[in-house]
């Protein structure tokens, strides 16, 4: 997309974060807000997700060239001489590298070739019967943040999305959680459920959360013998702790745990993955308290990723020669602190 001002060819452009909301800078999304005193709000209509939509599909041939106006402010520092008089207008922010376009419409969404984004399928139940009233999830991967939107299916189960992203997911505490990774402009989708309680993990409260055979925060995990573990705080979004074979260090971690701290823990993307299932989290008298997914990409590597309602991730991926059997161990050891014991 080459996005133009007055006529211009803008060159170098960044188009990225790109959320359904107002906001005052790129990447944070609030329900009011004000930049330089320009109040901003985008209107998150058709054309927008249509936009949102394109910028992460894929051909099955090549990108798709995608042609759309973006009515909004520009925002650009001055450049003054050696006198102090302006002289003209630049980027501003680090080594003044950037201006700033926010984007409050989008309108004339076209794509070469022309892209059928639509979605649409039926969900079924265990007895084979279609389910009324299931909520369906659909997120656009690949931009930041995901797009995400909801609906509700009809009396005969079935649901649609027009400009539709790359996922679905049916999450409902009774039934096995489902991330399904579809082609837009298809024929009709069958989702087909299963129970939950049938792959649940039940999570029992830890005993020796103060041990040190264990680490984590919020959930615990048993530290086999013959490895170690360092602890990591790189900025403010999140804290981690390595895991990795005494002899190892942290930059070859087998695997990380770490705890959330700005709320921008995001479900995994399975696309790349030739294999790949879900199961609730929860405790012992049925409330999830997360979710556990793992799979194998097409390059036979191992992956999960266990989120846990606190914020706190355990997470792996390797190489195709190594085998899982016990970082699953650990993963699998997790336990809840009770928050009387947490420090």
């Amino acid at each position: 997309m080459r996005p133009k001002v007055s006529g211009s060819p803008l060159v170098g452009t960044w188009l990225g974060s790109f959320p359904p909301v107002s906001t005052t800078a790129p990447g944070v999304p609030v329900s009011t807000s004000e930049c330089v005193a320009f109040p901003t709000e985008l209107k998150n209509d058709d054309n927008f997700w249509k936009l949102y939509a394109l910028i992460a599909a894929r051909h099955p041939k090549s990108d798709f060239s995608v042609t759309a106006t973006l009515t909004g402010a520009f925002f650009a520092d001055e450049i003054r001489n050696a006198n102090g008089d302006v002289a003209g207008f630049g980027g501003y922010g680090h080594l003044g590298c950037c201006a700033l376009l926010v984007i409050t419409e989008v309108s004339g969404v076209m794509s070469v070739p022309a892209a059928n984004l639509d979605v649409r399928g039926v969900v079924i139940g265990v007895n084979g019967h279609p389910i009324h009233g299931f909520t369906v999830i659909d997120d656009v991967l690949g931009v930041s943040p995901p797009g995400r939107r909801t609906t509700i299916t009809d009396q005969q189960g079935r649901f649609a999305f027009a400009n539709s992203g790359q996922r679905l997911r049916f999450e409902n505490p009774a039934y096995r959680p489902l991330a399904l990774p579809i082609e837009t402009g298809t024929r009709e989708i069958r989702v087909q459920l299963e129970l939950a309680n049938r792959s649940d993990w039940v999570l029992r409260a830890c005993k020796d959360a103060h041990s040190s055979k264990r680490v984590g925060f919020s959930v615990q995990f048993t530290l086999p013998n013959k490895w170690e573990s360092e602890s990591f705080k790189g900025d403010a979004s999140r804290e981690s702790v390595f895991l990795f074979v005494r002899g190892q260090s942290a930059p070859e971690a087998n695997l990380i745990v770490s705890r959330i701290l700005d709320g921008t823990a995001e479900g995994v993307d399975a696309r790349n993955s030739k294999w790949f299932e879900q199961r609730w989290v929860k405790t012992g008298d049925g409330k999830v308290v997360g979710i556990d997914a793992r799979g194998r990409t097409e390059r036979h590597e191992f992956w999960r990723t266990a989120t846990f309602s606190d914020r706190d991730i355990a997470t792996y991926q390797l190489g195709a020669e190594q085998s899982p059997k016990t970082v699953n161990e650990i993963i699998d050891s997790a336990c809840p602190v009770d928050r009387q014991q947490q420090p």
